[in-house]
């Protein structure tokens, strides 16, 4: 477990993390559009890329070897091939995104809007499924499973869909995200895990790390970037057998 005490620094405040615990690494993007790799197991640097997105909604995910960022700017979805320092792919969006992130595989962006959520080809710009949602008249955000979305607001009901199943269209998903054990859920809106049986909170980020910019859990791992620059990094499972 890394030391929240000693959780390392970015040189601006971050924008978006994002967890690949299966590469052993977490990815920061801050507001001045530098994209920053993190080992997940020593909280140790390894690689900084310049990017010219800088404050916008965005996310970042290694896919295949290639770092892909990809940004909203004034309706548009800006896809950026961070290797090649190159712009791979525009796309237009058709209203303002309230949340934007890229499926586990890299095949699609997820954008939340007022009254839907729609799936993108990242090689065609193209929609491939889209559905209907319920507004709750405040800001959202996603949290993405592989290409399981779930849309949420703060003090309001989770609202899922299985992007995955094949030859059908997204299947709705009860409740909030369940983690990878199978026995607890995991609510990003406050950064808290739930027992799925008895619904008791069992570990919620708390002093100064309460309030992430972004957060992200996979069961074994929590990541969370904040304001100051700060960026924490958790072995889950470590801290749920204390």
């Amino acid at each position: 477990m890394i030391d929240p005490k000693s959780a390392p620094l970015t040189s601006a405040p971050i924008k978006s993390i994002t967890l690949q615990a299966e590469d052993g690494i977490t990815i920061t993007s801050d507001s001045d559009g530098i994209v920053k790799t993190w080992d997940i197991s020593t909280g140790l640097h390894k690689a900084s890329f310049q990017t010219p997105a800088k404050d916008n909604k965005r996310d970042v995910r290694l896919i295949n070897g290639k770092l892909i960022i990809v940004w909203n700017v004034e309706k548009k979805i800006h896809i950026w091939d961070a290797e090649k320092q190159e712009l791979h792919l525009e796309i237009d969006m058709p209203d303002n995104i309230e949340g934007l992130r890229i499926s586990g595989d890299g095949s699609r962006i997820f954008t939340l809007h007022a009254y839907s959520i729609h799936a993108w080809s990242t090689q065609t710009g193209e929609v491939v499924d889209q559905v209907e949602i319920e507004y709750s008249g405040l800001w959202g955000s996603l949290t993405i499973d592989g290409v399981k979305v779930w849309a949420h607001w703060p003090q309001s009901e989770y609202q899922g869909w299985d992007f995955g199943i094949p030859g059908s269209s997204p299947v709705q998903l009860s409740g909030m995200p369940i983690l990878s054990n199978g026995n607890m859920l995991w609510d990003p809106s406050l950064a808290r895990i739930k027992n799925a049986v008895t619904g008791e909170v069992v570990f919620q980020l708390s002093g100064r790390f309460v309030e992430p910019v972004d957060v992200q859990c996979d069961g074994s791992y929590l990541v969370a970037g904040y304001q100051s620059g700060e960026i924490l990094i958790l072995d889950i499972k470590h801290v749920l057998l204390q």
